[in-house]
Order: C-alpha cells, then structure tokens, then sequence
C-alpha cells in the first residue's frame, strides 16, 4: 500500500468521517427543526385567520391560510388582506418565537448566580445576632 493512501482504520480517517457524520446530524436536525417550525406557523396562521373571520378555528387545518391567500390574490376576498397578513405574522411569531423565548429562558436560568444578591427583610433574631437591638 503506498504513503500516499488513508486506510479506513487510520485514526484521522475515521476522525473524519466522524466529523462528516456529525455534520450531516446536525444539518438533517436543523432541517427538520425549520420544516417544524413551517408546518406550526402554517397551522396557527390558519388558526389566527378563521378566528378573525369568526369561523370555528379548530377546523382551519394546514391548508386554510395559504387557501384563503390565493382566494385573496384572485379577488374573492377583497377586504381581508390585513387579516391575512396579520394572521401570518402571529403565527410565525407564535411558531418560531415561543420555541425561541423557552429556549433563551432555560439557559439564562441554570447556572447563574443573582448580581445584586436577594433582598429581604431582616427577622428580629437577625437584627439582634448583629448586635443592632
């Protein structure tokens, strides 16, 4: 076998495809987090419009804001642009930014100490233990 040739059992090789590996891990979680988060924001942008439109919204299903969307671009909804944007808008905010709030909260939360400590008021047994009674 020549110098110039990595077998499979060459610890760099396999550091490699392990790295690959990963990669491809992280890029398929990372696709299927955003195709999550797509499905939930078409959901509740359905959702959010049938509840302006005064319709059941539990019956909105997948479809309904991207149907009413087109019913709006051939003319069959005249007035209910806004709500279509509105609606979209709250559902993608709701869909991507309360997954987004959760996650920043849980990690500003573990692991950190209080700056400016925790105030209370002091009980009697502690004002004299200082001697100031």
């Amino acid at each position: 076998m020549g110098k110039n040739r990595l077998s499979l059992t060459h610890p760099e090789a396999a550091n490699a495809v392990g790295h690959h590996v990963r990669t491809a891990v992280i890029t398929i979680a990372a696709l299927a987090f955003l195709a999550g988060a797509l499905l939930a924001s078409l959901w509740l942008a359905s959702f959010f419009l049938y509840a302006s439109l005064r319709v059941n919204p539990l019956r909105a299903g997948l479809w309904g804001w991207p149907d009413a969307l087109l019913a709006w671009h051939d003319g069959r909804m005249l007035n209910d642009g806004r709500r279509l944007t509105g609606a979209a808008l709250l559902g993608a905010l709701v869909a991507v930014g309360g997954p987004g709030m959760g996650l920043y909260s849980l990690v500003t939360s573990t692991g950190r100490r209080r700056l400016y400590g925790s105030a209370r008021f002091a009980s009697e047994a502690e004002i004299r233990a200082a001697g100031l009674l």
